[in-house]
């Protein structure tokens, strides 16, 4: 049997088996038994169930204990290997470990081979198999807290570069609409302007034609001054039109540029030679310093002087009140500088950058008051650094400007051009 500790009574134990029976189903009663050996109290299963030929008249009760040496050295071992199989204690990896202990008792009954102590972070009751018996389990080297603190501020980073990343997209979303829509907004204002420059002096060359076409003017002075605005007009309208169709080539990649061995001393004074009617007109004072000897320079002839006549062009229209010019071509530092010089309203510093973007006029009221495309100064930058150059601006609102072309007398990056050109 199984000794006097369990000082039962084997009829109440067989009343207790058939009441289970009846109620659960089960022919098995599962209990746990706690005994003194050593001085220490050992944890036993013990298991009872009705053998066969038990009767009401004549009945039997058999079982066995599930000793503490053979569960916590044998059976729970090697059911818990059996679960977890292939650890490797040199292994540091997080890997899943069990152990089983009593309820009285936080130490292990038994373990797997790779438990490194510590508390299991899950335990479960064995109460249905082993009563009194707790099952435990972890991670070998963490705990579920730590592996939630990592997921978290795993998440969190994630969720805070997902939300830079949303902001910088909605940023950059921001700022190109924004800049399609002021680009949308210039190209308004261009076609307003350029329609304004265009109907100008068609307007005038339709209005002093018609009067020399009907003989209204007999004074042949008169008539020579009418013949000389109609010319001036339509140089006008000329170089607005070329500067229009300057750009719309540089814009789809077209503009293709003739560079000869050229005297830009030359150059210069021929076409300040065609605009000396436009400036004298106006009331300007008008100074040229060319030196002499200077270099010849391989450039395109008409992009260049289309580049000086913008210049002055610009000088004239922005200089209302103190009615100066000046231009300037001199050698400087192995090439060739052309300056353009006025005492008109000037330039604000933060606005001197933009002024060589296409369509881009300064806000001063004064600006906008004179008509203009917004295209001179783009054409400009970009013929001059098709011929290697670059140009630059000085100015200061209230006391005019000074832009500088400078133009290499040879560089590689003309060479270059030229092969395309030939």
């Amino acid at each position: 049997m199984f000794g006097r500790e369990f000082d039962l009574e084997t009829k109440d134990w067989v009343a207790k088996l058939k009441k289970i029976k009846a109620t659960e189903g089960r022919r098995v009663y599962l209990t746990s038994n706690w005994v003194q050996r050593d001085d220490k109290w050992q944890y036993q299963s013990l298991v009872l169930f009705m053998p066969r030929g038990s009767t009401a008249e004549h009945p039997a009760l058999a079982g066995f204990v599930y000793d503490t040496d053979y569960l916590g050295n044998k059976f729970f071992p090697q059911a818990l290997n059996e679960v977890l199989p292939n650890q490797n204690t040199n292994d540091t990896s997080h890997q899943p470990v069990i152990m089983v202990r009593t309820a009285k008792d936080h130490a292990p009954l038994a373990a797997s081979i790779c438990w490194d102590g510590g508390s299991p972070e899950v335990e479960r009751s064995f109460e249905s198999v082993f009563p009194g018996l707790i099952l435990g389990i972890k991670l070998r080297g963490t705990t579920i807290a730590t592996i939630s603190n990592h997921f978290a501020r795993t998440a969190y980073i994630i969720l805070g570069a997902l939300s830079l990343l949303m902001g910088g997209g909605m940023l950059l979303a921001y700022r190109n609409v924004a800049r399609e829509l002021a680009l949308a907004k210039l190209k308004s204002d261009f076609v307003s302007n350029v329609s304004h420059e265009l109907r100008t002096p068609l307007a005038l060359i339709r209005l002093y034609a018609e009067t020399l076409e009907l003989g209204r003017i007999s004074n042949p002075g008169k008539r020579q001054e009418y013949y000389e605005i109609i010319r001036k007009e339509s140089e006008r309208l000329t170089s607005l039109i070329n500067n229009i169709l300057d750009f719309s080539r540089i814009e789809s990649g077209k503009k293709e540029y003739s560079f000869r061995e050229t005297d830009v001393a030359d150059l210069v004074r021929s076409t300040l030679e065609s605009y000396r009617f436009e400036i004298e007109q106006n009331g300007f004072q008008f100074e040229q310093k060319i030196d002499c000897n200077l270099p010849q320079v391989w450039v395109d002839r008409e992009a260049i002087a289309r580049s000086l006549l913008n210049l002055v062009n610009n000088a004239v229209k922005y200089s209302a009140t103190e009615k100066y010019l000046g231009v300037n071509l001199y050698r400087h530092n192995g090439g060739v500088n052309l300056e353009v010089v006025d005492h008109g309203i000037g330039i604000p510093s933060k606005e001197q950058p933009k002024i060589f973007e296409k369509f881009y006029r300064v806000s001063d009221p004064l600006v906008h008051n004179t008509k203009g495309s917004g295209l001179g100064l783009s054409l400009v930058r970009h013929i001059v650094q098709a011929h290697g150059g670059e140009v630059a601006v000085e100015s200061e609102p209230g006391h005019g400007s000074k832009f500088i072309i400078t133009l290499p007398v040879q560089t590689p990056e003309v060479e270059q051009a030229k092969g395309m050109s030939a």
